[in-house]
């Protein structure tokens, strides 16, 4: 590129000279473009700006000869976050590219969200110029913010919900003498779908990170057990009625093993394992350690969910084994029913 091949003695001058006069296209291109753009010089005392494009200018409202021969920190205010400087700082420190969103302020005092694509120009092995590239994007922060905020309250009213379900359910199970380990069955159930809601939340309910799904469920156990359950596996994101649906049966798998399995006695420990290879998706849950197993003699909602239904989410197969040494639960399935990243696994 012809910023980075440079044999002139000032990019700056250059790209200074009266549209026309300069036979340099990239130099053309920066000055014209309605993108804002700036360059920098390191080799002068705190990193001056030396050149900004008539964009730069209308996106500030800053006249140009009050930006030349500042830094760009005259642009940052109360608001501006240390973290988005941070960034900024460090790049210019190690002389990489980098890019962050970061919020500025205009000569009039008004507020605006720079995004802000900054990188290191060479020449003959020296670091030359910074050159640095920005778009305001106030109306996508603020779009954000907005879904952030509404993503909150359904979270909120999901909960309100839950817990009004819980109480009802619970009252009328007591009004019915049901048994107490019925009623704390269903509790618990109602619980692990919460739980779930509270991953999908995070992720504006469009996906789920399936290691927060894992760790989301088994939360209660693992800050009694610690170390005896593992979660091993690559990042994956799942679609939200999956993630549920998963949430569920991890909360009846570990049920199980806290009253009859792994976690029911001093030695025992869970892992939970799971592999993404050729578009097929593979899970493991496996209990070592733990009482001899033995096989149910009829089939409990627990593995219904478990082997049916959590097989039909999946669009695969779910089988558990009752191994004398401990419960194993497997499941495979494609990728393609159950990720949302399953086009960037298809082609890596």
């Amino acid at each position: 590129m012809l910023v980075n091949d440079l044999d002139r003695p000032s990019v700056a001058e250059e790209l200074l000279i009266p549209t026309g006069g300069s036979k340099d296209p990239f130099a053309s291109a920066v000055r014209t473009t309605r993108m804002p753009m700036v360059i920098s010089d390191p080799n002068l005392p705190d990193n001056p700006i030396v050149f900004c494009n008539d964009a730069f200018v209308r996106l500030t409202g800053y006249e140009r000869a009050e930006i030349l021969g500042r830094n760009c920190r005259f642009l940052q205010g109360p608001a501006t976050r240390d973290e988005d400087v941070a960034v900024l700082r460090k790049a210019i420190a190690d002389c990489v590219s980098t890019e962050v969103d970061i919020l500025n302020y205009r000569k009039d005092g008004s507020t605006f969200w720079n995004a802000v694509l900054i990188s290191p120009v060479f020449a003959d092995g020296e670091l030359t110029y910074f050159f640095a590239s920005q778009l305001d994007v106030t109306e996508r922060k603020r779009a954000e913010e907005h879904r952030f905020l509404l993503n909150r309250e359904l979270d909120h009213r999901v909960k309100n919900t839950l817990a009004t379900v819980q109480t009802v359910v619970l009252q009328t199970l007591r009004d019915a003498s049901v048994p107490a380990n019925v009623a704390a069955a269903v509790a618990g159930r109602l619980q692990a779908i919460a739980r779930s809601h509270d991953v999908l939340t995070q992720e504006a309910w469009a996906s789920a990170l399936l290691r927060d799904v894992v760790e989301g469920a088994l939360d209660p156990l693992h800050s009694r057990f610690g170390d005896r359950i593992r979660v091993e596996g690559p990042d994956l994101r799942l679609k939200p009625r999956i993630a549920t649906m998963l949430s569920l049966a991890l909360h009846e798998l570990g049920d199980n093993a806290l009253r009859y399995g792994a976690l029911s006695n001093v030695g025992g420990s869970v892992l939970v394992r799971w592999a993404c290879e050729d578009g097929q998706f593979s899970m493991q849950w496996r209990e070592t350690g733990g009482p001899q197993v033995e096989a149910p003699d009829r089939t409990g909602y627990g593995v219904r969910i478990v082997e049916r239904v959590l097989a039909a989410e999946f669009g695969g197969t779910s089988m558990i084994e009752f191994a004398p040494d401990g419960l194993i639960l497997r499941i495979d399935a494609p990728l393609e029913g159950l990720s949302t990243e399953w086009t960037a696994w298809a082609m890596s």
